[in-house]
């Protein structure tokens, strides 16, 4: 495969710093949530950003190839990137075949786009040596890969032999099945197999963070809940019906914010099929007045109201969205952890 000379876009900055109205994220994960009391998460005191970096939460090598790129945290073992009208993904299996990876991988583009995505299998090269898998693309006419024609999406998803016996499922979801976009997806799998997860991150529940936190307060789990992220940057926690999930970066520069702040709010309604339309309503987070993104979403258990928006604290920006059960408006719940409240 050939790669690409270089970005398709280069943008200024590196990560964010104010956020206002929104990412992540990946259907199942902003459906999890908890179902309870508004209970405001306990003050503690501010505890070390260990982690951070002047330039943002990529290792130093994976910065120029990944700029633009917004991480969100998809899970222990996952993370999620959106780059512009691309997304990304990678994600670490212990001790599973290659067949069940890139079944997983399908199931996930299919969760996404929902019906009318054809898949060709196959095989990539990447990291020196041809690893087994599937060229995909929702288009109107029906299994054409390389259709010119109206395509909502195309990509690929493959799995790779990563370290300690792991498997690396990798996938990549161009908007409109463009031939730029496909181009970057392939060098970007390059990095991604070769050397892991840009952020330097382990994906691998040994390292989580506990207990979960910002860099100025922990955060609490409520009963019943689980963190499946937690790093020094990003985390996660999930209930029965509700989740709360969060992003940090610094240093904090209002234009990348903005665009850090699109890429998210466009990143979480695509992973959720059936999100309603988004209203812009005066929120406070983390105590600091902005605007939130309010959207409805189908799940299992019913619809979920999913709130989501960015502040720029000091030299840090911050990213959270919370998604509960209508009733419990208009309060939130517990998991939310006090960081969303009205003004």
């Amino acid at each position: 495969m050939s790669r690409t000379r270089g970005l398709t876009e280069q943008v200024a900055g590196a990560y964010p710093r104010r956020m206002g109205t929104p990412s992540r994220l990946v259907a199942a994960w902003w459906l999890a949530v908890l179902g309870a009391c508004a209970a405001p998460a306990p003050q503690v005191p501010p505890v070390a950003p260990e982690g951070s970096t002047p330039a943002g939460p990529l290792v130093p090598q994976a910065r120029a190839l990944f700029e633009g790129c917004t991480p969100f945290p998809d899970g222990v073992a996952s993370r999620t990137y959106r780059c512009g009208d691309l997304t990304l993904w990678i994600s670490e299996h212990a001790e599973a075949p290659v067949g069940p990876v890139l079944a997983r991988a399908r199931a996930r583009v299919e969760r996404r786009l929902g019906e009318g995505v054809a898949f060709v299998e196959g095989e990539l090269p990447l990291a020196g040596r041809p690893w087994p898998s599937a060229r995909f693309a929702q288009c109107q006419a029906p299994g054409d890969m390389a259709s010119a024609g109206p395509c909502r999406a195309g990509g690929y998803v493959t799995s790779v032999a990563g370290r300690l016996g792991r498997q690396r499922e990798l996938g990549c979801v161009a908007r409109e099945n463009a031939r730029p976009l496909l181009a970057r997806c392939l060098e970007l799998f390059e990095y991604l197999a070769t050397h892991g997860d840009p952020e330097g991150e382990p994906l691998d529940a040994a390292t989580l963070l506990l207990p979960p936190r910002l860099p100025w307060r922990a955060l609490a789990v409520p009963p019943g809940c689980h963190p499946t992220a937690s790093t020094s940057r990003l985390g996660r926690i999930e209930c029965a019906d509700a989740s709360l999930t969060w992003s940090v970066y610094r240093p904090a520069r209002t234009a990348v914010t903005e665009r850090w702040l699109a890429q998210s709010l466009a990143e979480l309604r695509e992973s959720l099929p059936g999100a309603g339309p988004v209203e812009e309503v005066s929120c406070r987070l983390e105590q600091l007045f902005t605007r939130c993104a309010r959207f409805t979403v189908p799940s299992e258990k019913g619809p979920l109201v999913v709130w989501a928006g960015a502040v720029e604290w000091v030299d840090r920006a911050l990213f959270a969205a919370c998604a509960f059960p209508p009733a419990l408006e208009p309060a939130f719940p517990s998991v939310c952890n006090g960081a969303f409240s009205r003004p």
